[in-house]
């Protein structure tokens, strides 16, 4: 009898729990005894703690928690183990415990094996809104810590596409109009190529002419970003009010989030692992914060942002409006958003700041407008080769592609003047650059251009031109040790 009223108390704490453990963060005094015994902890959306290295900490939530004066180890498994050490099982005085996940070469994923847990460890509860690492093994004995979570197996990964009837539609018959050649510039890198008109993203090494695999996506992507902070890349849609977040080591959406209309462009602030991301039909630049994957806030305009740029020097904000055809800087003090505005552009397809000035692309003026950031104006205006598409500040340089002609335009800031120009193809519609990490080199793709190019910013010209057969809408370049 004892036994049977034993259970069925296990199971009320059990089904109070799940009741009750949908909260998206730690509380409080839970996250500054994390946060104290491990300083670089973050804690994600879904109030999984992450470290560097790709370490990973589970909560488990108490079905009650105790009032203590102080929070304190109870219990690590190895024993005696501070947090620091980073032990398999953290249990905390107030009824909070901590799994930590090890994930093995051929990337499966587990918690300890240890069956002789304190009951407090086994009574918790997994957040149930949690993320839950594909292919996830459970012990037994903590089977009753997922509640209602379903752990997805490696098949049923949300971006991983398989041999089906879809994929096989979308492939080329001819399988090196799927090759995307790769050279010396590109050792050690591996490349997301998402093909003009295509929801699917190829991903290649430097060891293969043709895609490992395929990714699929929700729709067809607008915009991929990628943040070197936390290895996760930020997607926009053409036609969609939803942003995706795909931790780019599981290949997983780790996060969608909505937003009132669809998104116009995006930029990343990496020393905070904040991305902003304009949205003109909403009149709204939204914040989102990569740490948490959160949208952390929403600035409200007059105006209707389109192409958006960010200094990290000084947190200024710069945007243009196509609908009224001018330029604006959002200046941050504490809490509050100023917009101010710079002058008249027309048609503009970049935008861009340093410490001083702000840079803007007018496609169809062929022109590069030169903002004041200081005192907001427009001090110069520099004629370029025609349909400047995209460009990338490098060294006291802007790299400006013009795409009508193939031409790289390089205008020095301090002379406020253009210093060369070459052209670098007189085949296809080169349109975007993309940086090579760790390296003084620039990949620049275009629309039926059969070729990509290899530019050196440093020695100020083209150093390589390969042979593709991808017409690539967007382009992401990680160094290899990142699991894509």
């Amino acid at each position: 009898m004892r036994l049977k009223q034993g259970i069925i108390s296990i199971l009320a704490i059990f089904l109070f729990c799940t009741q009750n453990v949908f909260a998206s963060k730690l509380p409080d005094d839970v996250w500054n005894f994390v946060k104290s015994n491990l300083p670089n902890a973050r804690q994600r959306f879904d109030s999984v703690i992450t470290l560097d290295q790709g370490i990973m900490y589970i909560p488990l939530y108490p079905p009650s928690t105790s009032e203590v004066a102080k929070i304190q180890i109870e219990y690590t498994y190895p024993q005696n183990s501070s947090f620091k050490n980073l032990p398999e099982v953290v249990l905390l005085n107030n009824g909070y415990s901590f799994l930590k996940v090890f994930k093995d070469s051929d990337g499966h994923y587990s918690v300890t094996k240890n069956d002789n847990l304190p009951i407090k460890v086994r009574l918790g509860l997994m957040p149930q809104d949690m993320l839950t690492p594909v292919g996830l093994k459970i012990p037994e004995s903590l089977k009753l810590t997922l509640g209602d979570l379903l752990i997805p197996s490696e098949n049923e990964t949300s971006l991983v596409i398989k041999d089906d009837e879809e994929s096989k539609t979308q492939k080329y018959s001819n399988t090196k109009k799927n090759a995307f050649i790769t050279c010396n510039e590109l050792k050690n890198k591996k490349i997301l190529v998402n093909p003009m008109n295509s929801k699917f993203v190829e991903v290649y090494d430097n060891a293969s002419n043709n895609a490992l695999y395929e990714l699929k996506l929700t729709s067809m992507p607008l915009k991929i970003v990628t943040s070197s902070v936390s290895d996760l890349a930020l997607v926009l849609y053409w036609s969609t009010k939803q942003i995706d977040i795909i931790n780019l080591k599981d290949e997983n959406v780790v996060a969608k989030i909505n937003i009132d209309a669809p998104a116009s462009d995006v930029v990343l602030n990496k020393k905070d692992n904040i991305a902003y991301v304009s949205s003109q039909n909403s009149n709204s630049i939204y914040i989102i914060d990569l740490s948490s994957m959160q949208l952390s806030r929403i600035i409200k305009l007059d105006q209707k942002p389109s192409k958006i740029a960010y200094c990290e020097t000084d947190n200024t904000i710069a945007f243009f409006d196509e609908f009224s055809s001018r330029m604006f800087k959002i200046i941050q003090q504490d809490t509050e958003y100023t917009v101010v505005p710079l002058g008249e552009t027309k048609s503009v397809s970049k935008v861009l700041c340093d410490n001083s000035k702000i840079y803007a692309l007018s496609r169809t003026q062929g022109v590069l407008y030169v903002f004041d950031k200081i005192e907001s104006k427009l001090l110069s205006t520099v004629e370029l080769d025609k349909k400047p598409t995209d460009a990338i500040l490098y060294g006291g340089k802007l790299f400006i592609l013009c795409s009508k002609d193939g031409y790289m335009d390089i205008y020095d800031i301090v002379q406020d003047k253009i210093i060369k120009k070459e052209q670098l193809s007189t085949e296809g519609f080169y349109s975007k650059i993309t940086l090579i990490p760790n390296e003084k080199n620039i990949l620049i793709t275009g629309i039926n251009s059969k070729n990509y190019l290899i530019y050196n910013l440093d020695e100020m010209k083209l150093t390589k031109k390969q042979e593709s057969y991808i017409d690539a809408a967007n382009i992401v370049i990680t160094d290899k040790n990142q699991r894509l």
